[in-house]
Order: structure tokens, then C-alpha cells, then sequence
């Protein structure tokens, strides 16, 4: 059996097992890693985390900006994973305010959705984040990103795919930590935690605990890594070279997690 028949088999094997989301103004509860409901709620978008981090600095975003990737990814499950990445990354441009960049993650985005299969669903969506990038309206585009967040998972759930958007709801969010930390490592003033709230990754774990059990190579490495920073982060608050060497060993997971599972043909 191929690998992709593997991939296949396990998320239809999830197919109706209650992991439902709404398009409301964040994820609807889902079931979570211990059987319950999820008590968080993830935020739609990143772009509101990104301008909490930088209150009261003066941020240069487009050095957190990474090179786009060389290839296609090899499946389904990685594609869902790098959509949720490249949200982030239009998040990231938007706070950046730059247009060029966002209309080329919206490209990179076009083919991850054809792959899922919704990509003609999503064609006015991109058409009017276009339209809000190149009249500068950020402000607005910020709350857009979410929307196409919630669209992404109303389709997908649609297509009883809902286990694809739970999967890019993790791609999101650990781009956006791998970012958070890199500028968490450059000002040291920042009061907002590089990983948001604690619940946040027992959200995620949830998400990928389904098609980690059904061991889909790239599920199993990112609970695995959830599990790590979890711990790592359940520890007192601490500050000077303590401080330094956890955020240290937190980039090295969250790059390794990139690397390995979410983004593996760019460049890190």
C-alpha cells in the first residue's frame, strides 16, 4: 500500500466521527485529545497575536518573512498543513503592510486549495483580499484572514474533510509560534507569551491526535513536538540565561517542526 493510500484510509476513516466546526467567529468546540470538547478557541487569524507582541515597539515584519516553497507538497495531509502555515504568513504580510508579499502567498494559497479541492470555491475570496492589499486596507484585511480561516473550514467540512481544516488550524498556528519566538528572541521587552495562551497547544494536540493514532508520519512528529513545548512551558516563569535557553530549545522545535512535517521542500 502507498503512502498516500495510507493518508487516505486514515482521514476516511475520521470521516463522521463528530469533528465538526461552524463558521462562526472562531473554531466550534471539537473533540478533543481525551475524548471532550475543546474548552478554547483558537483565533482565526494571526495577524491580532502578531500586533499584541509588538504593543509598544516598532516592529520590522518583513524579516520574519521565509522563502516560498520550492514544490508542491506530497499529499493531501501536507497540503492542509502548509495552508495553514501560509495563513500565518498573510497575516505576517499584512501586518508588514505589504502587498506584493500578500498577493504572492495568495498564489502559493490558490494551489493548496485546488489541492483540497476547493479552490474554485475560493476564487471571489481572493479576488477581494487582492482588492483590500492593494488599496492598503489593513485594518480590514486583518478580520478578512480570519474569514477565509472560517471558509476554508466550512468547505472542507462540507466535503466531510473537517479533519483538513483541523490540520491547517495546526500549520497556522505553529508558523505563527515559530515567528512569535523569533521576535520574542530579538525583543526582550516583550510581555506576551511566543505561544499565546497555555490551552492553545492542548487544542492542537487534540486536532492531531486522530491521524497520529492512525500514525500519519507527519501527525506523529507534531504531537510528539506539541507534547515537548507543552511541558516545556508548564514550568515557573523564568527570566535571564533561563529565559534565553528555553526560548532557544522552543526555535529548535518549532523549526524542526516546520522542517519535518509542515514545510519540507522550503528553505529554513
Amino acid at each position: 500500500m502507498t503512502g498516500m493510500s495510507v493518508v487516505v484510509m486514515a482521514v476516511m476513516g475520521l470521516m463522521g466521527s463528530g469533528l465538526v466546526a461552524g463558521e462562526g467567529g472562531g473554531a466550534s468546540p471539537v473533540a478533543g485529545e481525551q475524548g471532550g470538547a475543546e474548552a478554547v478557541r483558537l483565533p482565526d487569524q494571526s495577524g491580532d497575536f502578531f500586533a499584541d507582541l509588538a504593543e509598544g515597539l516598532r516592529p520590522q515584519w518583513r524579516q520574519y518573512f521565509r522563502e516560498r516553497p520550492e514544490g508542491a507538497p506530497r499529499d493531501r495531509v501536507g497540503a492542509a498543513l502548509s495552508m495553514g502555515a501560509l495563513v500565518a504568513d498573510l497575516s505576517l504580510a499584512c501586518e508588514a503592510r505589504d502587498a506584493q508579499q500578500f498577493r504572492n502567498l495568495l498564489v502559493d494559497l490558490t494551489a493548496l486549495e485546488t489541492m483540497l479541492g476547493i479552490g474554485e470555491l475560493m476564487g471571489s475570496t481572493r479576488q477581494m483580499l487582492t482588492s483590500l492589499a492593494d488599496g492598503g486596507e489593513w485594518k480590514a484585511l486583518r478580520g478578512e484572514v480570519g474569514s477565509l480561516v472560517r471558509q476554508h473550514r466550512r468547505h472542507l467540512t462540507a466535503h466531510r474533510d473537517q479533519q483538513m481544516a483541523d490540520l491547517e488550524s495546526i500549520g497556522q498556528w505553529v508558523r505563527t509560534w515559530q515567528v512569535a519566538v523569533q521576535f520574542c528572541g530579538n525583543h526582550e521587552g516583550v510581555k506576551v507569551p511566543p505561544l499565546g495562551k497555555p490551552e492553545w497547544i492542548d487544542v492542537l494536540k487534540g486536532r492531531a491526535a486522530p491521524l497520529a493514532e492512525a500514525e500519519v508520519r507527519p501527525c506523529v512528529v507534531i504531537r510528539r513536538q506539541l507534547v515537548a513545548l507543552d511541558r516545556m512551558w508548564a514550568a515557573a516563569a523564568v527570566d535571564g540565561e533561563a529565559r534565553k535557553e528555553r526560548m532557544k530549545q522552543t526555535r529548535e522545535a518549532l523549526n524542526e517542526l516546520m522542517a519535518r512535517s509542515i514545510d519540507p521542500v522550503a528553505k529554513h
